[in-house]
């Protein structure tokens, strides 16, 4: 049996840290590269665009937060991203990374209470391909092991790891951005009120979503906020998907004047709005009457005008054909 977790980072204007509970293992990256010294995401996870035959190394701690010593190995494996989450592969070696990351201490004991730093090097080979790769850099621990056909012959494997999204290509990093399209106010079955909002990853890198939500100009003059966005969101480039906010049981229906900031690293987009939330549990409100019209949507409704009018010249044009017909 076994237990994993990835780094996940968090709302706001900065990315916590892996934090362990007492008594276990932790993982915590110690820098970011040099051109993503003002991304908070990169201090979290590995997070890199890289030429084909370039090396690069990253400095991570290792944490044995508890009383007794711990025999800890590490390595890389792939990840991917499955239904808009970031999950370990089930082949650690579906991609390259397992063979393009080297740790330099891949098995140690950490003393009890103890922190000790470690290097990952990441050679990339000048016949690499083009395209983001995902995986994470792994510190495992198992329980000891037990005989067969003891009473109890279960191990515990548990591990932590740092995330990693490794672009490569020539040139510089190819750009990340996304789209707010949609907000749906709604209540969960207990009645709980919630905004739902549509994002769509409009960038050609992965993108791990945060934000918060504030609302204004309630029933009253009420206002509440901010609200923490729920974290877990991966976005691979062209998909699209759901990130909810819970708010709090006790406000009323509306309308609110809602505002909601979404990010991921150095990308901020922001969205403005009215809405009123359903009185019913387990439905689903009218969407949000967004005070920004998107530049998305001006270029399709320009299309359709540039069309409309073009149906209507041709029609035009033939009307008057006909009339100099009949006047013949």
């Amino acid at each position: 049996m076994g237990v994993s977790a990835l780094a996940e980072g968090g709302s706001g204007t900065s990315y916590p840290s892996h934090r362990e509970p007492d008594g276990s293992i932790g993982i915590k990256l110690l820098e970011a590269s040099s051109n993503r010294k003002n991304d908070p995401r990169a201090y979290l996870y590995i997070v890199d665009h890289i030429n084909p035959g370039t090396r690069v190394s990253r400095r991570f701690e290792i944490r044995n937060t508890s009383s007794s010593s711990q025999r800890i190995k590490l390595y890389p494996g792939a990840a991917e991203i499955r239904h808009n989450t970031f999950v370990p592969a089930a082949d650690r070696h579906a991609n390259e990374l397992g063979s393009w990351i080297s740790i330099d201490r891949p098995e140690l004991i950490a003393p009890p209470n103890s922190r000790i730093q470690l290097n990952a090097k990441i050679s990339i080979p000048k016949s690499a391909s083009e395209g983001e790769r995902y995986g994470a850099i792994w510190a495992e621990v198992a329980s000891p092991s037990v005989k067969p056909g003891s009473a109890g012959n279960i191990q515990m494997i548990n591990r932590v790891g740092i995330r990693v999204y490794l672009d490569i290509g020539p040139g510089g990093d190819p750009p990340s951005d996304f789209r707010i399209e949609q907000l749906t106010p709604g209540r969960t079955e207990v009645g709980m009120p919630v905004v739902k909002a549509t994002v769509n990853n409009t960038g050609e890198r992965a993108l791990d979503l945060g934000g918060q939500m504030w609302l204004s100009d309630g029933p009253g003059g009420l206002n509440a906020g901010p609200f923490r966005a729920q974290v877990g969101t991966t976005l691979a480039p062209g998909y699209s998907a759901p990130v909810m906010v819970m708010l709090d049981d006790r406000l009323p229906d509306g309308p609110w004047q809602v505002k909601l900031m979404l990010e991921s690293g150095r990308v901020h987009h922001t969205v403005t709005g009215t809405l009123t939330f359903p009185e019913k549990p387990a439905t689903w409100g009218l969407p949000a009457l967004l005070d920004s019209f998107p530049l998305w949507a001006l270029v399709i409704v320009g299309s359709l005008a540039a069309v409309a009018v073009a149906f209507f010249l041709v029609l035009a044009v033939r009307r008057l054909r006909r009339r100099r017909r009949v006047a013949q």
